[in-house]
């Protein structure tokens, strides 16, 4: 039997509090529940996303995907084991610090997703992850996350990063407490409230991302 390499999102920032983590953990679980086997690589020092998988362990979730902590030199280790395993998606949640270690993370993605905030100080810093992006050769786009309901800021945020001439998607996600409610009981909006609106948000940006990857 011929070994298929996984397909592989990685989640790239700059500073913290982008929504990186959070987005990788909900598309990680969404992927697995769509029926890909799925394997989250957590690369940040800090680890969040390793404790919302050992929280998630803790409530003894079915159907949850494999989480596991590497060094951003591992991985492409980590997908070669993956090829010979049963894994059909590698999500990998970089460390936010946009440097040579968040290069090797993504060098080997087949997209690589910048969460950004429509602030000004979010604006500004998501520039050196786009630089990284760009200088990986891989296909690149940007998600606006935490985003208030409604408001101009959302529209003024896509409007400023447009002079990147890098893809945006077309969807945001908004800041809703159903997310840190969620991750905090190691579990994703999907599970938590399915029927919401957090819920829709996250099917949608997760079929926006299987379009790209042709998963």
């Amino acid at each position: 039997m011929t070994s298929i390499r996984p397909k592989v999102v990685a989640f790239l920032g700059q500073k913290g509090g982008s929504g990186k983590t959070t987005l990788a953990v909900h598309i990680a679980v969404a992927a697995q529940a769509s029926g890909e086997q799925v394997l989250l690589v957590d690369t940040d020092p800090q680890a969040s996303a390793m404790a919302w998988g050992e929280a998630r362990k803790n409530e003894r979730h079915l159907g949850s995907p494999i989480v596991l902590s590497a060094a951003p030199t591992q991985i492409k280790e980590i997908l070669e084991a993956a090829t010979s395993d049963i894994i059909t998606l590698v999500v990998i949640d970089t460390a936010p610090h946009a440097d040579s270690t968040a290069a090797q993370a993504v060098a080997e993605a087949d997209l690589v997703l910048l969460p950004c905030r429509p602030t000004a100080f979010d604006l500004k810093a998501v520039g050196a992850a786009i630089k990284i992006a760009k200088a990986s050769k891989r296909p690149s786009a940007i998600i606006l996350s935490a985003c208030p309901a409604r408001a101009p800021e959302t529209l003024e945020a896509r409007k400023a990063l447009a002079k990147h001439d890098l893809l945006v998607a077309s969807m945001v996600i908004t800041d809703r407490r159903a997310y840190s409610r969620a991750i905090a009981s190691g579990r994703s909006v999907t599970e938590f409230d399915p029927n919401g609106r957090a819920s829709e948000e996250i099917m949608l940006f997760w079929e926006w991302i299987k379009d790209r990857i042709a998963i």
